[in-house]
């Protein structure tokens, strides 16, 4: 099973693994800092008091942080590539 496409790229999964997993690590580890300082049941939310259960306080939060990281990995993964990989029909050789 190859993990490269024909032109010598990675994979769209492989890809995918590079962003998602090293942001679902961040997300886990900046839920945990931010929920050890900040009780779920003092939040505000545009100036009211949420009213969810701790669970889903936490949970939202992980997915929150999971999007933030996945986004700044994905960015960084964009933005590593090449002119060439870009627009791979625009060379002039």
């Amino acid at each position: 099973m190859s993990t490269t496409t024909p032109e010598g790229g990675e994979t769209v999964g492989k890809r995918l693994m590079w962003i998602l997993w090293p942001s679902f690590l961040v997300g886990g580890i900046a839920e945990g800092v931010f929920f050890t300082l900040i009780d779920p049941q003092q939040l505000y939310l545009l100036g009211e008091p949420v009213h969810w259960s701790p669970t889903a306080v936490y949970s939202v939060g992980f997915f929150l942080f999971w999007a933030v990281a996945a986004a700044s990995s994905a960015l960084t993964c964009f933005l590593q590539r090449g002119g060439d990989e870009l627009s791979p029909g625009s060379r002039a050789d």
